[in-house]
């Protein structure tokens, strides 16, 4: 088999990247520590930053805004990778070129465009939902990151033999638990100096699968038993927010009740080491990565039960009813008990967490790209 060449897409990537977005950085970033023949197609914009990020050459270039970028995927994009580029292409966020021949890979993170459209904006719920279904028939390899996400993927398209599970992974030298945070001989950091608070963290983009209104609830349930406890919201402003914040106005205790937005992942660290608790309610999730990060922090987890967050903390978490604000508010109590069990659980968590690095995501990756010729010699 000739050899052949890689291109990975991560042009969907936005400035202030989430899980979907962080998995593209890792991936390229640790893939760059196994091998340097890839290349990365971005947006123009952000050619200085991926080059540095994974050593590699960007080759092809797409409009920034989100509209021309599509528009030109669809046109443009399998007329340049067929002039320059024959060979693999990955699309890191759902999509691959139609029109183009070579191997294509694609990673589908969730279903919920096609099975909760009301989650999301219209016009992604039509571009994606055709996306996937583009994918599913043509693509040569598809990467889940969960056995859940592959079983709502047959659930809607039978049993397909060309589709891989490969979880996320976590970076062990930023999450780690408060008490080995700063190397040995080191002078002890902020984080280690001051005690956990009373908070209750949540990570993630202000949007309806968020659940962040029964998390709201759960919250005024707490608060009014624990009168230092405070719930902090931390992630950027999505689409149809606006119930979340009225929400909050509504809150008994919103004076409780901090919203930080976006924070660099250095800075959402020292959020994260200060809290006693990390609660994610979320209805649907392709991986659920602030769970995991959470429990390689040694800070106790409440999240989902019946989802994709129960698979990741595999017992390792407290697992709620998401429609249920009671048992939200119950298992948050729980989690920040500072009981034997609660301690037990949380060391399980971060046992659980050293099963997952980005290194060994990166590698299964590295083995797809293998099999369909990436690396192999005539």
């Amino acid at each position: 088999m000739a050899k052949q060449r890689l291109v990975i897409d991560v042009s969907s990537v936005p400035a202030r990247p989430a899980g979907a977005g962080r998995y593209a950085i890792e991936l390229v970033s640790n893939l760059r520590q196994l091998t340097d023949g890839f290349e990365l197609i971005s947006k123009s914009a952000d050619v200085e930053f991926w080059e540095g990020t994974a050593s590699a050459p960007v080759v092809l270039k797409s409009p920034d805004r989100r509209s021309l970028r599509i528009v030109w995927e669809e046109i443009v994009l399998a007329r340049q990778l067929r002039k320059n580029l024959a060979g693999i292409y990955h699309g890191v966020h759902y999509t691959i070129p139609r029109g183009y021949r070579g191997a294509r890979i694609s990673t589908i993170h969730d279903l919920t465009m096609i099975e909760h459209p009301e989650w999301h904006e219209r016009i992604k719920v039509a571009y994606f939902s055709r996306a996937i279904r583009y994918a599913v028939e043509k693509a040569d390899a598809i990467i889940v990151p969960s056995e859940f996400t592959r079983s709502r993927l047959e659930t809607h398209f039978g049993r397909l033999e060309n589709v891989s599970v490969i979880y996320h992974g976590v970076d062990h030298t930023r999450f780690r638990p408060l008490a080995t945070a700063a190397e040995p001989g080191r002078e002890e950091d902020e984080r280690q100096i001051h005690p956990r608070e009373r908070v209750v963290l949540h990570i993630g983009t202000i949007e309806p699968r968020k659940n962040l209104e029964n998390l709201v609830k759960a919250f005024d349930i707490l608060a009014s038993e624990d009168p230092n406890v405070r719930l902090v919201l931390v992630g950027q402003k999505g689409w149809k927010s606006e119930t979340v914040y009225s929400r909050i106005a509504a809150s008994k205790h919103c004076e409780r009740i901090q919203q930080i937005g976006y924070l660099p992942e250095e800075e959402m660290l020292k959020v994260v080491h200060r809290s006693s608790c990390v609660a994610y309610p979320s209805f649907a999730e392709g991986f659920g990565l602030p769970v995991l990060e959470a429990m390689a922090a040694g800070v106790p987890v409440v999240t989902s039960a019946k989802s994709v967050m129960e698979e990741v903390a595999d017992g390792c978490a407290w697992l709620c009813d998401p429609e249920d604000p009671a048992d939200i508010s119950e298992k948050m109590s729980r989690a920040m008990s500072g009981s034997i069990d609660a301690g037990l659980k949380v060391a399980q968590g971060i046992s659980k967490s050293q099963e997952f690095n980005w290194s060994n995501t990166a590698r299964k990756h590295l083995d797809i790209y293998t099999a369909l010729g990436f690396g192999w010699e005539s």
